[in-house]
């Protein structure tokens, strides 16, 4: 290749077009945006941009106009799925349901929503409304994705949320959360803060407003152990920053309640990497808003050493050395944030045991669950 796909795919992706692409880049480009769950995002961009003027082929055309239409129909589902959702729990809360991360996008009709695509409904509320909830979404068809008495177990005492309920029809999977990050992990922030921090949508539900949407998708991304989607959701990141960037309101929002939950670090995170990656400019007087301690010297390379090569785009045909390794770390430092040592090491050995059971008798533990295709029309 002539250039790296992975400028040209962030290029177009912060609507820095290049003037040309020939045949094998525009198939390249595609590979690449649709391993990364770019390709809508990307299709929104060069359709629908009136400052684009690049010549696109008939058949990249095609597979442009097939994923926006994939996208059209997958938010009418996720309105619709939301909608039908909040009727059927409204009445067991004491306020109103949240809708988070990339429903909460589509919700709140955000730039990030455009050309997203995710997997589960991500909610929350109040801890004490969640038996209530729960009896709820299971008359309504949602069970539990899982059985198994350990995860049941690490779900309901260690983390912030209960096992994924998983309607036995449609197959939609709800993500029911009381708090951003694992209560074991001792970094659970106060949830009034953000509950403070939402706005009313015409779906009868709330989404986080633009400030605390970007720092909650900051603390998503920088909390994790696994990157499949980095790259991604670095781009989310990029899209949320431009809708706030301007508002001194939304900024100072984003500053207080990132300096009240003890999530500086995870902003900070995000500001360097839309930088290295995205090549965004972050104003310096924002920067200079973050007032704990920082990341520098060796622990500072190390972040750049890791999250330089996770966040780039993941396909074959970018080559990032070192992935691997970064990847491991990565793996490390996400559960060793998300809980104590100990029980790191309990739960590493679980798993362990039991996927060396399943690999010798099946998936015993969840066999007898309910799945769509056992379900007659």
């Amino acid at each position: 290749m002539s250039r790296c796909i992975e400028e040209i795919l962030t290029g177009i992706l912060t609507r820095n077009y290049p003037d040309s692409l020939s045949d094998a880049e525009w198939r390249d480009l595609i590979l690449v945006a649709r391993a990364n769950s770019l390709l809508p995002r990307v299709a929104s961009i060069l359709l629908n941009s009136v400052d684009c003027d690049l010549y696109i082929p008939p058949k990249a055309h095609a597979h442009l106009i097939a994923s926006i239409r994939h996208e059209t129909l997958f938010h009418n589902q996720v309105l619709h799925e939301v909608k039908l959702v909040n009727s059927r729990v409204s009445r067991a809360l004491n306020r109103k349901l949240i809708v988070l991360k990339g429903a909460g996008y589509v919700i709140a009709g955000s730039k990030a929503a455009k050309g997203r695509i995710f997997s589960d409904i991500d909610l929350l509320l109040l801890k004490d409304d969640i038996p209530k909830v729960e009896r709820a979404l299971h008359l309504f068809g949602f069970v539990s994705d899982t059985d198994s008495e350990y995860d049941q177990k690490y779900y309901r005492e260690w983390a912030h949320e209960i096992p994924p309920l998983r309607h036995f029809q449609r197959g939609t999977v709800l993500d029911v959360h009381h708090n951003l990050v694992p209560i074991v992990s001792g970094r659970a922030p106060d949830i009034e803060l953000f509950l403070e921090s939402t706005v009313e949508t015409d779906y009868g539900v709330e989404v986080l407003r633009p400030a605390a949407m970007f720092l909650h998708s900051a603390i998503h991304l920088f909390f994790s152990e696994e990157f499949t989607n980095g790259f991604r959701d670095l781009s989310d990141l990029s899209l949320l920053l431009d809708e706030i960037v301007n508002d001194i309101d939304e900024v100072n929002c984003l500053l207080e309640l990132a300096e009240n939950t003890g999530f500086e670090n995870e902003l900070f995170l995000a500001f360097r990497y839309l930088e290295k990656v995205f090549n965004k400019q972050i104003p310096a007087d924002i920067k200079h808003g973050l007032k704990q301690p920082l990341p520098s010297g060796i622990k500072l390379a190390l972040a750049d050493f890791i999250f330089g090569k996770v966040l780039a785009a993941n396909h074959r045909l970018i080559d990032v050395k070192f992935r691997g390794t970064a990847e491991w770390l990565a793996f490390v430092r996400g559960h060793l944030l998300k809980m104590p040592f100990n029980i790191l090491v309990k739960h590493t050995a679980s798993k362990l045991w039991r996927s060396i059971v399943k690999s010798v008798t099946g998936d015993v533990e969840n066999r007898h669950h309910v799945q769509k295709r056992d379900v007659k029309d």
